[in-house]
């Protein structure tokens, strides 16, 4: 073999040697005129587009990434993450998913929603209320179910106190410090009321009374001002007074 050939020969296993590594197709050709071993242009492979960035409140998953642990990196629960998305916690996510990781902007939060002023009663007619006023005068505090578990209604100390509705006294006594003289009457399986703060009981426990009936005195509350409070419940829960009242008072 001359020194031509031994070249071309050492060439032509060299690009044998790094098409194998480079993993590429390059083709060897010999132009037959000028007797030079000839290669194509290397190809040129288009670039990988990045991900397209997603909304606040929303992230792609990566290879691995798992429900529970993007919940934990955003300071979520994975129950909250997955009921968003409509998954389960179990679900295996796919690289490139969005997630939303964070609640909608359309539904208020719960801070939000205790924010809200609670609506006024509906205005009922004599006919239409549950129950009727225990005494003449006007509410002077509002129904909030934490703080006030009922209204206080203004009126005179000695004032007579009467049943909202008929029934039967479930109690009559003062062994609640911060209700004073007290009388409960049960009127059927849901609804109870409660009559506080009162100067004298004139009813004993286990008496049927009917609406309109005298049960009590009007006392006063620690400011001296006669007032009694009165509270509805309804299975066991606190409710406004004045969702069963006829015509709101002011």
């Amino acid at each position: 073999m001359n020194l031509r050939g031994f070249s071309n020969c050492r060439l032509l296993l060299l690009c044998v040697l790094l098409t194998t590594l480079s993993g590429c197709t390059t083709t060897v050709s010999r132009n037959p005129a000028s007797g030079v071993i000839e290669t194509p242009a290397a190809t040129v492979e288009a670039p990988v587009e990045a991900p397209v960035e997603v909304a606040a409140g929303f992230y792609r998953v990566k290879p691995g990434e798992t429900l529970s642990g993007i919940a934990k990196e955003f300071g979520r629960a994975p129950a909250q993450v997955a009921r968003w998305n409509n998954l389960a916690i179990t679900d295996r996510l796919a690289a490139g998913q969005v997630l939303r990781v964070a609640p909608s902007a359309d539904v208020p939060s719960k801070a939000a929603a205790r924010a809200k002023s609670t609506p006024a009663p509906a205005v009922l007619s004599a006919q239409t209320a549950r129950f009727a006023w225990p005494v003449s005068g006007s509410a002077k505090t509002k129904f909030s179910g934490i703080v006030s578990k009922g209204i206080e209604i203004g009126g005179r100390a000695g004032e007579s106190v009467k049943a909202a509705e008929g029934g039967r006294v479930v109690f009559a006594g003062a062994g609640i410090k911060a209700y004073g003289r007290l009388i409960i009457i049960k009127h059927d399986a849901h609804f109870v009321t409660a009559y506080a703060n009162n100067r004298k009981l004139l009813v004993a426990e286990g008496a049927v009374v009917s609406q309109g009936q005298t049960i009590a005195q009007m006392g006063v509350d620690a400011s001296g001002n006669a007032s009694l409070k009165f509270e509805v419940r309804k299975d066991g829960k606190p409710v406004d007074p004045l969702a069963y009242l006829p015509q709101p008072r002011s």
